[in-house]
């Protein structure tokens, strides 16, 4: 993995206006990936991975303390957090087998973890219940009791949860979740922490701030923004700070 430059960002910015929060990670991981022929495989890397990758990323990109805020949904005050990405890091993420296998309620099921394709293929669900059982159909690679086979969606609900429990162990970079505390009314509780969806706020303020300095260094220059955005941070906040009134 490499650094992307602000041009890259602000590309890979401007790509992202449109897609889904998997489309968008997948950009991000694409523009910071040194092998430039790998899309398929960054989309095949079960989520774990793929948000390893992606918090490795955000700390080269902004550092390693991360300020989060969230609403408390007892009394909707908000409540600010701050750690740091190595409070993030499973060790777990980067062992993970390609395939998994529970058996239960007499029925042996081999599965693999989700990765993006499977939350690309999720987002034409209607509603949860047909995201759940379409996730099923495309991770579930075989079920078997006896000599019968079983479809994945006619399997057991308690075993559909005990494959979900699996996979939750088996990738737990995949399923963050934060404590927090409200200081006015005590309340906790554990909101999930999408590493992609974060990511790409903060992408979006800062290329909206990078494209107000290219902007003011642009009128007060003439620069092209090609020249403005291979300046070193340091060297273009000495031109903006120059060119004040």
């Amino acid at each position: 993995m490499h650094t992307p430059t602000p041009a890259q960002l602000l590309q890979v910015w401007e790509r992202g206006g449109d897609p889904s929060a998997a489309a968008r990670a997948l950009l991000l991981l694409g523009c910071s990936c040194d092998d430039e022929a790998v899309p398929d495989e960054l989309a095949a890397l079960p989520l774990g991975r793929r948000d390893a990758r992606l918090l490795e990323l955000r700390e080269r990109l902004f550092g390693s303390a991360i300020e989060a805020v969230a609403s408390c949904p007892q009394c909707a005050t908000a409540v600010e957090a701050t750690f740091r990405c190595d409070d993030l890091r499973m060790p777990e993420a980067g062992a993970v087998a390609a395939t998994l296998e529970h058996a239960a309620h007499g029925v042996r099921v081999q599965f693999r973890l989700p990765d993006s394709r499977d939350l690309l293929a999720l987002e034409q669900c209607g509603d949860a219940e047909a995201a759940r059982g379409l996730l099923l159909d495309r991770c579930v690679l075989a079920a078997q009791c006896g000599e019968q086979s079983h479809d994945a969606r006619s399997l057991p609900h308690e075993l559909q949860v005990q494959i979900a429990q699996v996979m939750a162990q088996a990738d737990p970079q995949a399923d963050l979740q934060l404590a927090f505390r409200c200081p006015e009314c005590g309340h906790e509780w554990q909101p999930l922490f999408d590493v992609a969806r974060f990511l790409w706020q903060e992408l979006h303020a800062w290329a909206l701030h990078m494209l107000r300095e290219v902007d003011t260094l642009a009128a007060s220059y003439h620069w092209a923004e090609a020249d403005i955005l291979s300046l070193s941070p340091r060297r273009r906040q000495a031109y903006l700070e120059l060119c004040a009134p």
